[in-house]
């Protein structure tokens, strides 16, 4: 995958989390001169909430003062960087705030086109809106294996009835087996929430979930996916024609 249009998708993605904070009580987002961001969604994870560069060059000095920033305290929030290699003072920035787990978070990004292949039989992927917040709610926490109320930030009908924003599940016989969503910016589609319970996983259940975000996203004219996968997900992503385009570096307590 080019470079530029890694760092298109790595701006697509932070643009995704700014739309996702806007639609959260309290949530918000700036952003600095840098390129330096503060994000506050309210959702009760660090990946979520944090000081976040997507600048190919991180700025060590923008990011120290925004990780200062009283928006932040009392919540779970990270520090997030592209690529592996991360400037001493950004990695001594995160300790002074108790941010000493570090872990590499897979950057993913894909062309995509009007084929996505064909749903396995019997099962039905059906956008939702926020008259489905329940479902999609209790769907996602199974298919994440925690409690309902830390999955009720996704299930909004902020976020499930916003214009940039489709939340879709996935039904065998009006059972839900997997849930996904997907944030338009641009030209781009961000891709996210693929959880199946266990009970339904290896079917391609997910695999029909997230084929559902690329088509539609691609008949409003998204042409590029950008997604952030688990180390254990990539090659199920890779097999479905994603690129591993880079790593990024992930401080959490």
């Amino acid at each position: 995958m080019e470079n530029g249009t890694t760092d298109r998708a790595a701006r697509a993605w932070i643009g995704a989390m700014a739309l996702f904070a806007g639609t959260q009580p309290g949530g918000s987002f700036r952003e600095g001169a840098a390129g330096t961001a503060e994000l506050v969604s309210g959702a009760p994870m660090p990946l979520l909430n944090g000081v976040i560069s997507v600048a190919a060059e991180p700025d060590p000095a923008e990011i120290a003062e925004f990780a200062d920033s009283p928006r932040l305290a009392g919540a779970a929030w990270s520090v997030q960087v592209r690529g592996e290699r991360v400037d001493d003072r950004i990695v001594a920035t995160a300790a002074a705030h108790g941010l000493n787990q570090r872990s590499l978070l897979p950057f993913m990004v894909k062309d995509i086109d009007a084929g996505h292949g064909t749903d396995p039989d019997g099962l039905e992927v059906r956008p939702v809106s926020g008259v489905d917040s329940d479902r999609y709610r209790t769907t996602m926490a199974a298919g994440y294996e925690g409690p309902d109320a830390l999955f009720a930030v996704f299930a909004r009908p902020s976020v499930l009835d916003h214009p940039t924003m489709r939340g879709y599940v996935a039904e065998l016989d009006g059972t839900p087996v997997a849930t996904s969503f997907g944030v338009l910016v641009g030209d781009m589609v961000g891709v996210f929430n693929i959880g199946v319970p266990p009970r339904y996983r290896r079917r391609g259940y997910g695999r029909a979930a997230t084929a559902a975000v690329l088509r539609e996203a691609h008949t409003v004219g998204a042409r590029t996916a950008f997604l952030h996968a688990s180390p254990l997900g990539v090659p199920l992503y890779a097999d479905m024609g994603f690129a591993h385009a880079e790593n990024w570096s992930l401080f959490t307590a």
